[in-house]
């Protein structure tokens, strides 16, 4: 079985990969952020994902910070990833979409803004370091060696006050000022 995933150079989504690995499902990858490829080939390569899809992200994001309430910037913006990961989910015959989400550990990922994210795709949401600590998540990066990998690169459209309790109804709102069909 397929599944794609969000794969970056962080801590967690290398670690999701791995423990769904070691379920025998084969994982395509998508990175939205990396301008070095190199890098998330290395951790691709050592976690055994073949293929990787690169999407450069930064004009969504950039149609998200100058038409949408910045607060919503980060809900808005993994929306969009689910999407276009979706879209390769379909062409790549994968069944659902892995995520190297953990409830609570940034504003993007309270209980509330999950429900909010996973309603943007039809496709399932697996996240299988979702009750995980970071003590956890960081102890498994260092036992298959993608910790020392990982880059520690804050994303600038971070606004200082995200929401945390999404609505759904006004992120609806707030994609209605951007492009979304066109952005995909």
């Amino acid at each position: 079985m397929k599944a794609v995933i969000l794969l970056s150079y962080g801590i967690d989504s290398p670690v999701a990969a791995y423990l769904m690995q070691e379920k025998v499902l084969e994982l395509i990858g998508v990175n939205f952020f990396t301008t070095d490829h190199k890098d998330i080939e290395i951790i691709a390569k050592k976690i055994g994902i073949k293929k990787v899809h690169y999407i450069d992200h930064k004009n969504i994001l950039s149609q998200i910070k100058n038409n949408t309430h910045p607060k919503y910037t980060c809900i808005l913006c993994k929306r969009m990833m689910y999407r276009i990961a979706e879209k390769i989910a379909e062409k790549e015959n994968a069944k659902f979409i892995v995520t190297g989400e953990n409830l609570g550990q940034v504003a993007s990922q309270t209980l509330d803004n999950l429900a909010v994210l996973e309603e943007a795709v039809e496709i399932p949401v697996l996240r299988p370091l979702l009750c995980l600590d970071k003590e956890e998540i960081v102890s498994i990066a260092k036992e298959i060696e993608t910790y020392n990998l990982a880059k520690n690169i804050k994303c600038p459209f971070v606004p200082t006050r995200p929401v945390t309790k999404a609505d759904l109804i006004k992120t609806k709102q707030q994609e209605t000022k951007i492009n979304i069909k066109k952005l995909i």
